[in-house]
């Protein structure tokens, strides 16, 4: 009885660390075959880098032309052709901005409107009244873009806002009314207002 009774305790003992034997294994196969894999795609990756570095690049790299030496001195940066047609675009914009914009970090509040919401009693202003109706924010009506989408909207503006933007947009597509989402006329407008954000911070304001 005490023969066959001691056996048992030791198989189970036997067995129960094959098991564990058996969990660890599975554990470090698991976390080594991602890090092996990362590994070959980073080697890879290294080697077609090494591969396009040609002999005869290192040599224009370590003895530099003439030309590059005359590049190096002269700090002028060209005006790229997209500067030049901004500027051109939003010419009046750089006129516009330093009467609107704060005197200590330049900021210029931004807004934007088509005819229907520049109309009286309308949008337009229920904006510039909310600036009233606030405690302390009346002053911030001064630095107050509006930037008018249609000519109507502008003709709006002028007679109730002080600083007033057209926005020109080279669409046939109406921008008076109401653009479905993703239509050409909304992704054009989208586009428009970018743009004139870019410039606004290519003159150095913010908004």
């Amino acid at each position: 009885m005490n023969k066959h009774g001691a056996g048992r305790p030791s198989g189970l003992c036997g067995q129960g660390k094959d098991a564990a034997s058996y969990h660890v294994l599975s554990f470090l196969l698991g976390a080594a075959l991602p890090t092996a894999l990362l590994f070959y795609l980073a080697s890879d990756r290294l080697g077609e880098g090494l591969s396009s570095i040609s002999p005869s690049s290192w040599g224009s790299s370590r003895t530099p032309t003439t030309q590059q030496l005359a590049g190096a001195t002269d700090h002028t940066a060209p005006t790229s052709p997209t500067s030049q047609g901004q500027e051109s675009e939003f010419a009046e914009l750089a006129e516009l901005l330093p009467r609107v914009a704060t005197d200590d970090d330049r900021t210029v509040i931004l807004t934007s409107v088509n005819e229907a919401f520049a109309r009286p009693n309308s949008l337009l202003g229920l904006f510039r009244e909310s600036f009233r109706a606030g405690e302390g924010t009346e002053h911030l009506l001064d630095h107050v873009l509006v930037v008018a989408v249609d000519a109507m909207a502008f003709v709006h503006c002028k007679a109730v806002h002080p600083h007033c933007y057209r926005l020109e947009v080279d669409s046939a597509t109406y921008l008076s009314s109401e653009s479905s989402f993703l239509s050409a006329a909304y992704v054009e407008l989208v586009w428009a207002k970018l743009s004139l954000q870019q410039r606004v911070l290519e003159l150095g304001y913010n908004f």
